[in-house]
């Protein structure tokens, strides 16, 4: 190569050189180009653009965020109430709630929506108990709960398959076709065991539920209900209901989670443990137990709420959440939905009013325990009915019950047996020369609400007071078996007042009306017994109630003991259980003089009644017309 082709290749190569070092220093000055110069550019360029210059920005709006709460308590197996016996008219109740908890999560009123139970979920109906919970597990992972806390009823069997596994979760469930595992939290701060006094490993003290952007924790607690649960049940553990020590726990979750608004989940009365906590504890107590869905502020200005046992009706709020932090809770309420229980039958008339996946779980559970159900025990050629009177007092569906109650009760030497009429809930009705079979689901039928039989030792002064008070009111025992009595009604037919005269005992041994120191041993419905005002106030049964039969469960022994061994005519006592000895002489307050009568037309009135929707606040007027 000669010198002028060397020259000019070193011209070329520094060209190419030049142009690199541009094309670099065009890069770094757009790329890396000084923010703080662009900033002031772009505010220059913005003010100029600007007709009116502020030192101040305006502050953003955000809106609070609404929460929906809604509660079960108490449920006790009431998927469906199926009473009635007839499958036209069972209650599909979980589903009628789980619909109005699926609208809730659809509506735009709503930023999300809460979901809680109070505990004792399982035990309690046929659907349940014959399913070992799993119907009601199933029902519980279907709707969605948030969390749920432990009730009494929860430990009548294997908590870690009924209630609580080890993963401090509702446990999984097996039936039919249906299996599942739902991831459900069990929530409990205060119960331990009793060996070392440390927490449960099946329960979880709290949980953080992300709700609409806020953190929101459920705590929950139960107070010491270990004496109404089966010792071999609960031997090992123990509850810490100590509230100071529960008001710390407290403290220490909001100061190490740092919620935005705080809830308690107890199996208590709401009300009570609302006032006991210091105002500003927690923003809300959802509670359980006092089976009569109460809801209110307590002075301290914490709401409380409670829904309706038996799966009869829901509690709700609204938690308020505002951007400063600020938590309000409004219209706390109790939501009854057995007023009308036609709109809880599956009829086409209330299609859409149920959550379609629970109305199906409600079917195939019962479709589960049908064949049970319709288990004949035998047959009665005898009405058996809660209104079938055989005196002015005694009628065939109490004779038929007390006379159970006597027979399971004789190795314990009881003399009588009380029942309530209110009690008997269905009647079996059997027209001339027929006869009516009986089944399981018959007696679940006429026993629905799982009374136990509590026996007791009463003086003769307080038999005698026992008869007074079932004229008074007919819930502390109208329907008697193993004894006869006489009276006098010294009163009206509207208000007597009733005085004993003599009471024979089926040995026909009498009674010493005012006597003290001799007893008689009677058994009793523990709904009579555990009324306030009866004569068992101050009075221990002589079996606790742990160890009590439950009485359709016992009427079911029973009758399947007496049909195995052959008897399967079930006889019904229709003898005249009282008589009044002056009863043709005991005056009507409604009595008048004989007098010409005047007839008149038949008037119409007008009723206006209110129907709920599921799911909504709305209601609907309906118009019915009636003859006077």
């Amino acid at each position: 190569m000669n010198k002028s082709s060397r020259n000019l290749g070193a011209v070329l190569a520094v060209l190419v050189l030049l142009l690199l070092i541009a094309g670099l220093v065009f890069v770094v000055v757009t790329v890396y180009k000084d923010p703080l110069q662009a900033e002031i550019a772009s505010q220059e360029s913005s003010a100029m653009e600007s007709t009116t210059q502020t030192s101040e920005t305006e502050p953003v709006y955000v809106a609070p965020k609404r929460i929906a709460l809604f509660e079960t308590a108490d449920i006790n197996g009431y998927l469906m109430n199926t009473t009635s016996g007839d499958p036209e008219t069972f209650e599909y109740r979980l589903a009628y709630v789980a619909k109005v908890v699926e609208n809730a999560r659809e509506s735009e009123d709503f930023d999300d929506v809460i979901l809680i139970d109070g505990g004792d979920i399982y035990a309690g109906t046929p659907v349940s108990d014959y399913t070992g919970g799993a119907a009601l597990r199933a029902a519980v992972g279907l709707m969605g709960y948030d969390a749920v806390s432990l009730g009494h009823s929860d430990f009548a069997k294997d908590i870690s398959e009924y209630a609580a596994d080890t993963f401090c979760t509702v446990p999984a469930y097996e039936f039919g076709d249906y299996t599942g595992d739902p991831e459900v939290p069990v929530i409990c701060a205060d119960i331990c065991y009793s060996n070392n006094h440390s927490r449960t490993l099946f329960t979880k003290d709290y949980v953080i539920v992300e709700k609409a952007g806020c953190r929101i924790a459920l705590i929950g607690y139960i107070p010491d209900f270990s004496d109404e649960i089966l010792a071999e049940n609960f031997q090992d553990y123990e509850i810490h209901a100590d509230l100071e020590e529960f008001s710390s726990r407290i403290k220490d979750i909001k100061e190490g989670e740092k919620p935005d608004a705080t809830i308690v989940v107890t199996h208590s009365d709401p009300a009570e443990l609302a006032a006991a906590l210091g105002e500003g504890e927690v923003d809300l107590v959802a509670g359980a137990g006092a089976n009569n869905g109460i809801y209110g502020v307590a002075d301290n200005g914490i709401a409380y709420v409670e829904g309706g046992e038996k799966a009869s009706g829901y509690a709700s709020a609204t938690l308020v959440i505002a951007s400063d932090g600020t938590v309000t809770i409004e219209n706390p309420k109790y939501t009854s939905i057995i007023d009308t229980p036609e709109r809880l039958y599956d009829t086409s008339a209330n299609a859409g009013m149920f959550a379609a996946d629970v109305l199906k779980l409600s079917h195939d559970s019962w479709d589960a325990i049908s064949e049970q159900m319709n288990e004949a025990l035998g047959y009665t050629d005898v009405s058996i009915e809660h209104d079938g009177f055989v005196d002015d007092r005694s009628t065939t569906g109490g004779n038929f019950v007390t006379g159970l109650m006597l027979s399971y009760t004789m190795e314990d030497g009881v003399d009588a047996a009380f029942t309530y009429s209110g009690g008997i809930c269905t009647d079996f009705e059997v027209e001339d020369g027929g006869i009516n079979e009986i089944s399981v689901g018959d007696i679940y039928s006429l026993a629905p609400y799982n009374d136990y039989w509590l026996i007791y030792d009463v003086s003769g002064q307080e038999l005698v007071q026992l008869l007074i008070d079932g004229f008074t009111n007919p819930e502390y025992g109208d329907q008697v078996s193993g004894l006869t009595f006489e009276y006098n009604n010294n009163g009206t037919v509207e208000n007597p007042d009733i005085e004993i005269v003599s009471i024979t005992l089926k040995s026909g041994s009498k009674v010493d009306l005012t006597g003290t120191d001799e007893t008689y041993r009677i058994v009793i419905s523990s709904h009579c017994a555990y009324l306030p005002g009866s004569i068992f106030e101050d009075k221990e049964p002589v079996h606790s109630e742990l160890e009590a039969p439950v009485d359709n469960q016992a009427i079911i022994s029973i009758l399947r003991d007496r049909r195995d061994r052959g008897d399967i005519h079930i006889s019904v006592n229709t003898d005249s259980r009282c008589t009044c000895l002056n009863a043709d002489s005991v005056p009507s307050e409604n009595a008048t003089p004989a007098t010409t009568t005047e007839t008149t037309e038949p008037s119409e009135t007008t009723e206006t009644t209110e129907t709920e929707t599921a799911g909504t606040d709305e209601t609907t007027e309906t118009t019915e017309t009636t003859a006077d």
